[in-house]
């Protein structure tokens, strides 16, 4: 009897590719027979249709914030227009979410965007800033921060489906309804109305009659306007309210303590901050990073499964973001990881990665002359290599992120007092703090910590890591990029690889022969060759304790009002950590947040207690 294939064999990861054209300097999307902006001048079509028709000038002049959602990323020609705007307002902030299924290559932007040398500047930050093409949620922080581009790459329909935000105004991009009909369903209707603030609109360059009735069928108001160039016809619409509408009372400005110094709430810290926040670092150690980010050196790599589930995609999501973070605070020492095939079980998850598609900087197969020309050492193991995988400098990373907080050290929390809507934190010493938001970030003390504000029902595990500091040789200096292999090395700094890591269930504080030895193991055959004269006995290393959960997966969200929480992020804080961080800062302000529901439900910090309630 034939053997059956295995259920994810053959699986295809990657996004589509959009088949384009030039035609007389307008970029044409050959499959739906219909441009990408308008031949007349698309910049012009851009602010008369969508900016004019959703009142964008009157409500940046009017408001500290705005959400703004988009059916069709295309060239990013809207956000483009968007950008510009916001230098008339320097005080605004905005969300600016769109959906795109089949996202261009940089090339193609760059071609669409030489037609408007007006808007070079911000054209050029953007495609630098763009994330891979790869399915999912992607966060990118453009104009110093107060613009948040959240990439949805993916069909529009399913992507919004998962999604839960108020957007207060959208730009319906799609292509021509009668060329890509699919594309205006009544279910997308349905689900931008749900997802629209009341009183909230929208902006279409079309006006089929089609698009029109779906709209005022998912409960929006639509009118027709004057088109631009040669339609005639655009429409407007707006999602009507009962009574006066009341917008939720803005946070920005207001100071939110973080409890914990590491690259957790360093991360909080800079979400919080370019939000408009006043972030405060409550550390009980005499430094940041003071924990389990103290390392002297990380990798900052993917855990990838093979059927790309949401533990995975979020993940690689994590990493682009994580890696991008680390390159602009100048934390990134080498690139890219790669990851052997050793030991056995690795091998096997990379055998069936190569018999997947996948895309290629996301995880691709390297063997013999490749491994060895981006190493620097011949390794006689196939692998798989992570282009955004990173070496990184915790301690330059964390002091990067957290440099626009205000930090207090040695602040050891005694207890917590409910006040109103506020928090009264009192330390050992005496000191007394008050903050209206808390966020928990407390890593291996995140038990102590949940206990001091009454927080029950959370299985959080303690277990312990060892790395070791061992001294290069001759060979080994010619390292140059991280190696992950069930443990990992890093290139030689200062003399000195970080080699880890030992795993103790009983948490043990003590660096020890014993454990040098077990990472030395770790190495493959090969490489354990590099240091056969190590002596264990004389080396140095270093260990700390982490936290984790009974499925892996970090704890992320609103514990109680005003009290947020991110943690048990096991030893991948590096990769995990800054996104997490950036998107329960959102959280906290009450803005748009990218993780979709399946994702927030993986991370919600209450779902242990949830699940047994099922049962």
């Amino acid at each position: 009897m034939a053997k059956s294939p295995e259920t994810h064999d053959d699986a295809d990861y990657r996004l589509g590719r959009p088949r384009v054209s030039m035609r007389d300097g307008v970029l044409f999307a050959d499959d739906f027979d219909d441009v990408y902006f308008s031949r007349d001048n698309g910049l012009d079509e851009t602010r008369h249709v969508f900016l004019d028709g959703n009142n964008v000038q009157e409500r940046m002049r009017n408001s500290a914030h705005l959400t703004i959602a988009e059916t069709g990323f295309g060239t990013g020609l809207n956000l483009l227009a968007v950008m510009a705007e916001m230098a008339k307002y320097p005080d605004i902030r905005i969300d600016y979410l769109s959906v795109e299924a089949f996202p261009l290559t940089i090339d193609e932007m760059r071609s669409a965007h030489d037609s408007f040398p007006e808007l070079a500047e911000y054209a050029a930050a953007l495609r630098a800033a763009l994330p891979p093409p790869w399915p999912g949620q992607h966060v990118v922080a453009l104009l110093d921060g107060r613009l948040t581009l959240h990439l949805l790459y993916g069909m529009a329909e399913t992507m919004l489906a998962k999604l839960a935000f108020h957007a207060d105004c959208w730009f319906l991009d799609g292509f021509s309804p009668s060329r890509n009909p699919d594309f205006w369903s009544p279910d997308l209707c349905g689900h931008i109305a749900r997802l629209t603030r009341t009183g909230g609109s929208l902006a279409s360059f079309t006006a089929a009659s089609a698009v029109r009735r779906g709209l005022q069928a998912a409960g929006f108001v639509v009118e027709k306007r004057p088109g631009y160039g040669r339609k005639r016809e655009m429409i407007v619409g707006q999602k009507p309210a009962a009574g006066k509408i009341v917008m939720a009372p803005s946070r920005i400005g207001q100071r939110v303590a973080i409890l914990g110094g590491g690259i957790a709430g360093a991360a909080v810290a800079a979400g919080l901050h370019r939000r408009g926040m006043e972030p405060v670092i409550i550390e009980a150690g005499d430094r940041l990073a003071n924990g389990a980010s103290g390392n002297r050196y990380a990798l900052q790599s993917p855990r990838l499964a093979v059927d790309h589930n949401i533990a995975s995609r979020l993940s690689a999501n994590c990493l682009v973001f994580a890696a991008r973070s680390a390159d602009d605070a100048g934390a990134s020492v080498a690139t890219p990881v790669i990851a052997l095939d050793h030991p056995e079980r690795e091998a096997t998850r990379h055998a069936k990665f190569r018999r997947q598609h996948w895309p290629c900087s996301l995880v691709r197969s390297v063997s013999g002359e490749e491994i060895e020309a981006v190493s620097g050492l011949p390794i006689d193991i196939d692998a798989m290599q992570h282009d955004y995988g990173r070496v990184i400098s915790p301690k330059r990373f964390v002091d990067s992120l957290a440099s626009h907080a205000e930090v207090i050290t040695d602040f050891s929390v005694a207890n917590v007092a409910r006040e109103q809507d506020a928090f009264v934190i009192h330390g050992a010493d005496g000191r007394s703090l008050r903050f209206g938001a808390v966020v928990l970030a407390a890593g291996a003390s995140m038990n102590e910590m949940l206990t001091r504000f009454d927080v029950r029902g959370l299985p959080i595990d303690i277990t312990s890591g060892q790395v070791s500091h061992i001294p290069a040789t001759s060979s080994s200096r010619k390292l140059r990029c991280g190696l992950s292999f069930g443990g990992y090395l890093t290139p030689a700094i200062d003399g000195l690889h970080e080699l880890g890591a030992t795993f103790e269930r009983e948490p043990n504080d003590a660096v020890t022969s014993e454990g040098h030895t077990h990472n030395l193991r770790l190495l493959p055959g090969s490489l354990q060759q590099l240091f056969t004269d190590a002596d264990v006995t004389q080396i140095n290393g270093r260990t700390a304790r982490r936290a984790s959960t009974p499925d892996r997966n970090p704890i992320w969200g609103q514990l109680d009002k005003g009290l947020y929480v991110i943690g048990a992020l096991g030893a991948r804080g590096f990769t995990f950590a800054p996104l997490l961080g950036d998107q329960l800062a959102a959280l906290v302000v009450g803005h748009a947040v990218s993780f979709d529901l399946p994702t927030c439900d993986m991370l919600d910090p209450y779902r242990f207690r949830m699940r047994a309630s099922r049962l």
